[in-house]
């Protein structure tokens, strides 16, 4: 599978390949909206990912760092006691279309890990984890 982490950039030989040209040419880096374009369109079809609600948060400020080695994508997801979550995962910026579609089903992985613990834990968690975050409980 290929390191989309972009961890091991010396064990990646895919970059050294000849690149397909035909069609959408997939040697062409992805952008944010490619990438939710993808995501979005893969979770639509997968009945568990269906079941998490996951909202595309496409407005998101992503460039936090001013670091361009990654793109972050980001879904919301809330329960029924009004406390809402944000969930993410990224993929270094240098892949291609190609590499990025082959490891979409770890990104879709990464997301349902997410969303399943959100949606495993009782309101009364959702709650702790909503007054830790409050300014005046620091």
């Amino acid at each position: 599978m290929t390191d989309i982490t972009n961890n091991n950039p010396g064990n990646d030989d895919s970059r050294n390949e000849p690149q397909n040209v035909s069609g959408e040419d997939s040697s062409h880096r992805p952008d944010q909206n490619w990438l939710y374009e993808r995501t979005n369109a893969a979770i639509a079809s997968d009945p568990e990912l269906v079941k998490l609600r996951l909202k595309p948060l496409n407005r998101f400020n992503t460039d936090v760092t001013g670091r361009a080695e990654f793109i972050k994508i980001y879904y919301g997801i809330s329960c029924e006691c009004s406390t809402a979550a944000v969930l993410s995962v990224e993929a270094s910026a240098d892949k291609t279309r190609e590499e990025f579609q082959e490891a979409l089903p770890a990104l879709l992985g990464k997301l349902q890990l997410q969303g399943t613990g959100f949606r495993r834990m009782d309101c009364d968690s959702h709650l702790q984890m909503r007054i830790q975050n409050l300014p005046t409980a620091r």
